[in-house]
């Protein structure tokens, strides 16, 4: 309720791990993307990451003001631990992972330098690691691995990550789209043209060919996606099989009075469908 609040306007992309060597009231730590305004020179949010731990799962309690690097309740990370001084950024979408006591953040990053931020300097997956959830150390911002070519601008985002202890192996499902990609998706909201598929041995170097087909892509005649895809995913894993959550834009069985912004311009009825893609599962 505090309109100063770093996230008092945006709250959104939650991620949770669970940690049963964590203080008895720590042991569900969630990661959030925050915002209170828009980023100057661009639409989007002035987005940060914060914290916040819960003993049960349900209620969760943001990290303490004289916890937090920044002095300001759940924030726990922003573009200035990331970025050159002189330079803006910001960081959200984050992806949790426990592996032993260590645990590892990927998000997306993006920073730029000048009048509104017109020079962008980077933009991509990131990752970060901390044994608190709290004070995090950057391990790569962005992740040279992900990118698309040698600039710093050409990486993606959002990404879901999981580590595969039996197989000593990391997954990673991120998007990677050129503008053009999704032109053709007839709703306009933060679009995705899908997602690809990116391995590690070790979270640190990844491999992935963008010249190969995406592991999910947009499919027209697909119920819940006629309309297009929103940014994102997240996988989980049973065994070695992987599940697999996203959302499309469709316009079958929509309620009365909803809508979906068209990139032609106006509104059509429309609603945002959750759907579920498997592989391998037992």
């Amino acid at each position: 309720a505090d309109t100063s609040a770093w996230d008092h306007a945006n709250t959104e992309t939650p991620t949770v791990v669970y940690n049963p060597s964590a203080p008895a009231d720590r042991r569900y730590l969630m990661m959030y993307s925050g915002a209170n305004g828009t980023f100057p020179g661009y639409s989007f949010a002035d987005y940060a990451i914060g914290a916040a731990f819960s003993a049960d799962g349900k209620t969760f309690t943001r990290v303490s003001a004289s916890e937090s690097p920044h002095g300001k309740a759940g924030l726990v990370l922003d573009a200035s631990q990331i970025h050159p001084v002189g330079s803006d950024g910001i960081v959200a979408d984050p992806e949790l992972v426990l592996v032993g006591d260590t645990y590892h953040l990927f998000f997306s990053s993006f920073t730029c330098h000048g009048a509104s931020c017109a020079t962008i300097d980077s933009y991509g997956v990131s990752h970060a690691t901390s044994t608190d959830g709290i004070h995090w150390t950057i391990v790569a911002a962005p992740i040279r691995s992900l990118l698309r070519s040698s600039a710093l601008t050409s990486g993606g985002a959002q990404p879901s990550v999981i580590y595969d202890a039996v197989h000593c192996k990391w997954e990673m499902w991120l998007k990677s789209d050129a503008d053009a990609d999704v032109t053709n998706q007839p709703v306009a909201f933060n679009n995705m043209a899908g997602v690809y598929k990116a391995e590690s041995t070790d979270g640190l170097s990844w491999n992935v060919n963008f010249a190969f087909s995406r592991d999910l892509a947009w499919m027209q005649a697909e119920p819940g996606e006629g309309l297009g895809l929103l940014t994102g995913v997240d996988v989980a894993a049973n065994g070695n099989g992987r599940l697999m959550l996203f959302v499309g834009f469709d316009d079958q069985n929509v309620p009365n009075g909803f809508v979906l912004p068209l990139r032609a311009g106006g509104t059509s009825a429309g609603v945002f469908a959750l759907n579920v893609a498997t592989r391998d599962l037992p």
